[in-house]
Parts: C-alpha cells; sequence; structure tokens
C-alpha cells in the first residue's frame, strides 16, 4: 500500500524484472482495477520492462468511497506519487500507459509533470464519452455534485461495451471489484477534466507518445479523439488505429488483443534506445 496525500491506501503492486531496460507505470480505468492488465504486464516483463501497477482510489483493493474524488487533481496527485516512487525504484523516470480514465488522468498529469516520465502510451483516452447518459443522469450529477456529492448513481456499464470477447464480457460483469456506479461529484469532475484536457493537445509536444485506439469503441467518442491528436502536432506522436476494435483494446479476442500488447511493446522497444 501507498499512503496517498490526504491518508487513502492506495493498493500498489510491483512487477520487477532482473536487468530490466526500462520502467513503466500503469494507470488502469474507471470502475475496475489493475488486476485486470496480468497479460500485457506479463509481455512487457518479457520484453525486459519492470511494471507498477495500483489501483486508483476508490477502486479495486485501494480505499476510498468508491468511484469517488472531491477533485480531478487527486488522481493526479496520485499519480504524480506513483511515478515519484516507480522512479526511485527501477532507478529512473519511467514511462506510463494509461486506459480509459487512466489515459486521461495521464494527459492531466504531463500537463503538469511531463518532463518525469519518458514517454506515455494512452489506450482510448477518455476525453469524449459516446456512451449515452440520460439526461436525468446529468442532471441529477450537477444538483447533488454540490448537495450530496457521493450520491452513487449506476453507470449502466455492461461487459459488452467494453470487449468482443464473450468471455471478457462475463469476468468485467461478474468481477467483485468493479464499480457498478459513479458519484456526483466523479462526473462532474471527470467532465471538467475531459474539457481541460482536449484544449490543451500541444502537452503532447513535450513527451513521446504512443495513442492507440478502436474505432468501434462505444465508451469513448474515438472520433475525438482522432482530431484530439491530429492537433497535438509537432512532437514524436505515433496514432494507431485498430479498425472495429471496442473500448478495452488489450481484451479484445485473440489474436487482436496480442496485436496491439506488440504493438506497444515495439514502440516502447524503440524508445528504451
Amino acid at each position: 500500500m501507498l499512503a496517498a496525500r490526504d491518508g487513502i491506501q492506495l493498493h500498489c503492486e510491483t512487477f520487477a524484472v532482473a536487468g530490466a531496460r526500462a520502467g513503466l507505470v500503469l494507470v488502469h480505468g474507471f470502475a475496475e482495477h489493475c488486476g485486470r492488465y496480468g497479460r500485457i504486464i506479463q509481455a512487457l516483463n518479457d520484453a525486459g520492462i519492470s511494471v507498477m501497477a495500483y489501483d486508483a482510489r476508490g477502486h479495486g483493493k485501494s480505499s476510498g468511497t468508491r468511484a469517488f474524488v472531491s477533485s480531478y487533481g487527486e488522481y493526479v496527485d496520485d499519480l504524480q506519487d506513483i511515478v515519484a516512487k516507480a522512479t526511485q525504484r527501477f532507478g529512473g523516470a519511467p514511462f506510463v500507459l494509461g486506459h480509459s480514465q487512466g489515459g486521461l488522468v495521464t494527459l492531466r498529469y504531463l500537463d503538469r509533470a511531463a518532463n518525469s516520465v519518458r514517454g506515455a502510451i494512452l489506450s482510448n483516452p477518455a476525453l469524449t464519452n459516446k456512451i449515452q447518459v440520460p439526461l436525468w443522469k446529468i442532471a441529477l450529477a450537477h444538483t447533488a455534485s454540490k448537495l450530496q456529492p457521493k450520491l452513487a448513481v449506476p453507470t449502466g456499464l455492461s461487459g459488452k461495451d467494453v470487449s468482443r470477447d464473450p468471455e471478457i464480457q462475463r469476468e468485467y460483469d461478474e468481477d467483485p471489484l468493479n464499480c457498478k456506479a459513479a458519484t456526483a461529484r466523479w462526473y462532474t469532475e471527470f467532465l471538467g477534466a475531459q474539457q481541460e484536457a482536449l484544449a490543451r493537445p500541444g502537452v503532447l509536444r513535450s513527451v513521446p507518445t504512443l495513442a492507440v485506439l478502436g474505432d468501434g469503441d462505444r465508451v469513448i467518442d474515438c472520433a475525438v479523439s482522432t482530431k484530439f491528436f491530429a492537433q497535438a502536432t509537432g512532437g514524436d506522436l505515433t496514432v494507431k488505429m485498430y479498425p472495429g476494435f471496442f473500448h478495452e483494446l488489450l481484451n479484445e479476442p485473440k489474436p487482436d488483443r496480442e496485436r496491439v500488447a506488440a504493438d506497444i511493446v515495439t514502440w516502447l522497444q524503440e524508445h528504451i534506445g
């Protein structure tokens, strides 16, 4: 466990390899946890890359009210502290791999401290929602965010929204560590962080970045993400599009997920030197 600045206990795991060529911090998405990333962690270890993964506050095995933050900056603070821990553990600045909300948190972190990492990998980053949120939920969230910020409302997300693999769908739905609801304050903070990130594509000029996107994503709007990365010119940016792939690129059916993992490993090897 790692104690966050406000005392929240963050579940953190290290997967180190002897003689590692680099280190990487893994940032999972909303309503899930780092325990779902075993395959990519193994692929990274096999490539000589050590990994530090953690459960975000209010997620998985970390403490805190489920799916709640007072401010989105708390996620960014936590990532900054994890990066510092990884830098010390691995003997140098790590790469960061962020999926979905983890990608959004990573983007907000890069705006603060891009020089603290060697590069970033963004997997379907949560820049704009594609899944339709009912108007009553939106209105309720905006009102309750101020009056009852910890009010939890079911998200309605299911395994069929995130992957085309029936087994992954079943595991997602049955996983007791996955959140089934979002709090009002989290939602309004999430929307604010999206707007802040969308206004700052230039931040990617300061750090080598790989963006992996699936145009079959039902959760996040791939078209908006594509436009965002097109605006981030002048830096070391690689964008890979996977036609028909759903939200969790690393949990798509074989061999598709293996193809994405291989592309990530190849990009890392090219940037490790």
